[in-house]
């Protein structure tokens, strides 16, 4: 059976849950290419549960930490699949995951990423990412999971993943990217992604932080958030308007000023 889809998974001392990570995907209903990209793990533990990985014939590749956009980078780099997943460590994916996006980017030619409603487990539960694709909406929030599949096309054609944006929203990033190459995104609405909450992670950094990530990234894609380019996805768009209010929809314009 043809491989159509690789499922990249960085890992970095996540050794307590990447085999739960790892089953999901060998849980998969459709053959896969699998690779774990050890970003440079130091705690023990994580190092015998990767050495396990190894035993089991499994994939792993180990490198000197770079961060998770060089990891994911790296990884996608060892792979050869048209379509890609990057998978967080302590993550997982239900069995009709790939499948259900494979068909989306099969079926319709202008879409570059596929993107499932996201089941939040751990410390809190709740339902998120539970909208349909707006490139406005993109530009107010990052509403799109890090583990989306793409097409490797995207990765290649943008340069991949950031390594500027090493402290987060490397992601959010790369979704702008691809919607300025004229890529637009697609949701399907079952849950199939499940996404971990810890206590401290990195979409839980401070304030400060995330002003100066999200300068970085109006910086980076300043055609994207002119005020011409939000004006012209607001007139395409009028029936997504609902879910950007107007207060968010003046920030976006004042960016672009």
């Amino acid at each position: 059976m043809e491989t159509r889809v690789a499922v990249v998974i960085p890992c970095f001392n996540y050794g307590k849950h990447i085999e739960e990570a790892v089953q999901s995907v060998l849980n998969q209903d459709i053959k896969t290419e699998m690779l774990v990209l050890d970003d440079g793990s130091t705690e023990s533990g994580t190092l015998r549960v990767l050495e396990g990985l190894r035993e089991r014939g499994l994939m792993v590749c180990r490198q000197s930490n770079t961060g998770l956009p060089g990891a994911r980078n790296a990884g996608i780099e060892k792979t050869s699949s048209e379509f890609i997943v990057c998978l967080d460590a302590d993550d997982t994916i239900e069995p009709s995951y790939c499948s259900s996006c494979l068909n989306v980017l099969l079926s319709r030619p202008e879409v570059g990423f596929v993107y499932t409603s996201t089941r939040v487990f751990g410390r809190k539960n709740k339902v998120w990412s539970n909208v349909s694709y707006s490139g406005l909406h993109l530009l107010a929030e990052n509403y799109i999971p890090s583990s989306a599949m793409f097409r490797r096309k995207i990765w290649r054609d943008t340069g991949g993943f950031s390594e500027e944006m090493r402290t987060g929203y490397e992601d959010w990033d790369f979704w702008l990217s691809a919607a300025e190459a004229d890529w637009s995104g697609y949701h399907v609405p079952e849950l199939l992604f499940n996404y971990r909450k810890h206590d401290r992670n990195m979409l839980q950094s401070s304030n400060d932080s995330r002003k100066e990530l999200k300068r970085i990234l109006r910086q980076r894609h300043g055609k994207s958030y002119s005020s011409a380019n939000i004006l012209k996805l607001a007139l395409s768009e009028l029936p997504a308007l609902p879910r950007v209010s107007l207060a968010v929809l003046k920030q976006l314009i004042n960016y672009g000023s």
